[in-house]
């Protein structure tokens, strides 16, 4: 007998911001700021877990995605829990991964993300916290935005606009490295978030 989602939740334990254990059913994905991701090999979906501090945006998130009403440029949700989403699993690299695996990231890629973000404004929202880790190239070619919570502040982000100027004023240039150490990427991300790397 299949069991309940709800079930397997229970079965989560995070501590904080950290993930203790889960259960079988579940691989471990990724962390957030806010949240875990799981895959569910049963149901072959994402699981996203809220930390005990942002539960309440489990809701939140999910509006924003029916808002949003766009599963080629985002993640379609199937279930929406008190703490938790069961949602589309999106097979492909983020571009983060990208990054340390050396795959090329196009002007095109560049322009498809501009389109969803665009398209996101469209529907009265702001587009925030859009970094490499929430950008998917799919399998297929396409590009995906994912992690969409924070898209109703008030807040001007410059994170993605920081992106593309770094892109396309290094990144792009015909012999500038296109694979990066993890451990070279984190120190940037680290500077930047400090405000100690002026883009």
């Amino acid at each position: 007998m299949m069991r309940h989602m709800e079930e397997l939740i229970q079965e989560v334990v995070i501590e904080r911001d950290t993930v203790i254990g889960y259960p079988a059913a579940f691989r471990y994905v990724a962390a957030g700021r806010s949240a875990a991701v799981f895959f569910d090999h049963v149901e072959q979906k994402a699981v996203k877990v809220y930390f005990p501090s942002y539960e309440h945006l489990a809701e939140q998130e999910a509006a924003i995605y029916e808002q949003l009403s766009n599963p080629i440029y985002f993640p379609q949700i199937y279930e929406v829990g008190d703490n938790y989403l069961v949602m589309e699993y999106i097979e492909g690299k983020t571009l983060y991964d990208c990054l340390v695996e050396g795959v090329t990231i196009t002007p095109d890629m560049i322009r498809r993300v501009d389109d969803i973000l665009e398209y996101a404004v469209s529907k009265g929202l702001n587009p925030s916290d859009t970094h490499l880790k929430n950008i998917i190239l799919t399998k297929d070619g396409t590009i995906k935005v994912i992690d969409v919570v924070r898209f109703t502040q008030k807040e001007v982000c410059e994170q993605w606009p920081d992106i593309k100027k770094a892109y396309y004023l290094y990144y792009q240039k015909r012999f500038f490295p296109k694979k990066y150490p993890r451990t070279l990427i984190e120190l940037i991300i680290y500077l930047y978030r400090s405000n100690l790397l002026p883009i």
